[in-house]
C-alpha cells in the first residue's frame, strides 16, 4: 500500500512495464463539446499544427472542455456513479497543475470511513464512506484538445477502478484494462484510445545544446546560465538554441570551434548508433579514441630549419627547396591541392 501511494514508485513502474502509445490526429464528431473544439482544431485532412493562435484559443476553453467531457465519461461509462459517490465532497475536481512536468495526468482518490452511533449501543453503529477524488492535468504537457481528452479518459478509468471496482493494489491491472476497453469502445470514433501509458512529446520553452558533444538540455524555465553552467558530461560550453538568443549574456561565450570539437559534433551521433545503450562518458571516450586514430593516420610533414628536405611518416615524396622555412603541413589538405 505504501508503494501504491508513492507517486515516484508508480511512475517508475509505469515506465518499465507500460507500452507506448502512438500519437494520432484528433477526429471530431457531433459530440456535445464539438462546437468548442472547432474554435481551434485544424481541418481533418491536415495534421494538427500548433501555433500561438491555436494555443491561446485552447487555453480559453480547456477548463470548459475538461469539465464537460468528465460528465460525459461518467454518464456513458458508469451511469453517473462517480459523481454520486463523490457528491458529498464536491464531486471530482479537475486541477490544472504546473508541477507535473514528465507525466500528462494523475488520478487522486481517498476513501474516508465514517462511523455513526453510540458507544453504548455498538450494534446500532452504521458505516458510510466519503470519496475524495480529483484529476490533475499537466499544463506544460497538455497543450491541445486531443491530449486533454485522452488523458482525462485515462485518469477517469483509474477512478472507476478505485471507486467502483474497489481495486487499489494494481492500477493498470485487468480491471483498469476492462474500463479502458469500454472507454475506447464508447469514444473511439473521437480518436480516444485508453492505454496504460501516455507517450506525448513534451514541448519545452528553452533548449541549450553542448557545443562539444551535442547533448541537449531542455527546461520549462530559463534556469540555465551558459556563463555559469557547463555540460555535465564533457564540461564544454552550452549554447542556447531555443529560442535563438539575440546576443549578450544568454548566448554564452563565443569561441572558435576547434578541430576536435568539430570532429566530436560530426561523429557523436555515429558512435552512439554503433554503441546503443552505452553511457555518455563511454561514448565520449570512443569518440576521443577515434579522433586519436585519425590524427595518427595523418602524415606529419615537417621541414627542418635551414635544410631543404621535407619528410613524411607516410612516405610523402620530397617537395624540394621551399626556402628553408619551418612549417607544419596537414597531409590531407596537401593532397587536396
Amino acid at each position: 500500500m505504501d508503494s501504491f501511494w508513492d507517486q515516484q514508485a508508480m511512475n517508475e513502474w509505469n515506465d518499465e512495464y507500460s507500452p507506448q502509445k502512438a500519437l494520432k490526429p484528433l477526429k471530431l464528431d457531433d459530440s456535445p463539446i464539438k462546437s468548442s473544439l472547432q474554435l481551434f482544431s485544424p481541418a481533418k485532412s491536415r495534421s494538427p499544427v500548433k501555433t500561438a493562435k491555436t494555443k491561446k484559443a485552447f487555453e480559453q476553453v480547456k477548463h470548459d472542455i475538461a469539465n464537460k467531457f468528465l460528465l460525459e465519461l461518467d454518464e456513458a461509462m458508469c451511469q453517473g456513479q462517480i459523481a454520486k459517490l463523490s457528491d458529498s465532497t464536491g464531486g471530482v475536481k479537475v486541477i490544472w497543475s504546473k508541477k507535473l512536468n514528465t507525466t500528462a495526468g494523475r488520478a487522486n482518490w481517498k476513501r474516508e470511513t465514517i462511523k455513526s452511533g453510540t458507544a453504548s449501543q455498538p450494534s446500532s453503529t452504521t458505516i458510510s464512506y466519503r470519496h475524495h477524488a480529483s484529476i490533475e492535468l499537466a499544463e506544460k504537457v497538455i497543450d491541445d484538445e486531443h491530449r486533454l481528452m485522452n488523458v482525462l479518459a485515462h485518469e477517469f478509468c483509474h477512478l472507476t477502478t478505485f471507486m467502483i471496482s474497489n481495486v487499489k493494489t494494481n492500477p493498470h491491472g485487468k480491471e483498469f484494462k476492462a474500463w479502458a476497453a469500454k472507454c475506447t469502445n464508447l469514444f473511439g470514433d473521437r480518436d480516444i484510445e485508453v492505454t496504460t501509458k501516455h507517450s506525448y512529446e513534451i514541448e519545452y520553452k528553452y533548449i541549450w545544446e553542448c557545443e562539444n558533444c551535442g547533448l541537449e538540455f531542455k527546461r520549462h524555465s530559463k534556469s540555465i546560465d551558459p556563463v555559469k553552467h557547463r555540460c555535465g558530461s564533457c564540461k564544454a560550453v552550452l549554447v542556447q538554441t531555443k529560442p535563438a538568443p539575440r546576443g549578450g549574456k544568454e548566448s554564452g561565450t563565443v569561441k572558435k570551434v576547434t578541430e576536435y570539437q568539430a570532429f566530436v559534433k560530426e561523429n557523436m551521433k555515429i558512435v552512439r548508433e554503433e554503441n546503443p545503450g552505452s553511457p555518455q562518458k563511454d561514448v565520449m571516450g570512443l569518440v576521443a579514441k577515434k579522433y586519436k586514430e585519425l590524427k595518427a593516420s595523418k602524415s606529419v610533414l615537417t621541414e627542418t630549419n635551414g635544410g631543404n628536405t621535407l619528410s613524411s611518416k607516410e612516405g610523402t615524396p620530397d617537395l624540394g627547396d621551399m626556402g628553408g622555412l619551418v612549417r607544419k603541413l596537414d597531409f590531407l589538405d596537401l593532397t587536396k591541392v
